[in-house]
């Protein structure tokens, strides 16, 4: 079964090609997401794939090189964006949620925390 995922980011619009759409977040929940919404996950595996992981850090790379703030303390050396981002998403600080869409449109949106442990957990 093909997944096809969106990751919901704050601050950046990006329409890509391919699985993956970012759009900005919208914290008031229509009805629709109410009733997608479950304490579980449901579509797809219960951890981050490699190809969200790609996605997730070549978007917080790409913020960090325009100048966005950094979520972690980064004391010497130095750093890329990339690394920059890859700490970040390693320690969790990432205000993140990933949308997985099947292909007969029902979907699910996760909280990156969910994903990050591989544990398939309960609110």
């Amino acid at each position: 079964m093909l997944i096809y995922f969106k990751i919901i980011l704050n601050s950046l619009i990006y329409l890509g090609c391919g699985v993956a759409l970012f759009s900005v977040y919208d914290p008031s929940p229509s009805s629709s997401d109410l009733q997608n919404s479950t304490s579980k996950i449901l579509v797809g595996p219960p951890r981050l794939t490699s190809y969200e992981k790609a996605r997730i850090i070549g978007a917080r790379a790409l913020q960090i090189a325009l100048g966005a703030p950094i979520l972690i303390n980064v004391e010497g050396g130095k750093f890329s964006s990339i690394d920059i981002a890859i700490m970040e998403l390693e320690r969790g600080v990432l205000p993140l949620t990933i949308r997985r869409v099947k292909p007969d449109g029902s979907w699910q949106d996760i909280p990156l925390s969910w994903l990050i442990g591989g544990k398939n957990k309960k609110v």
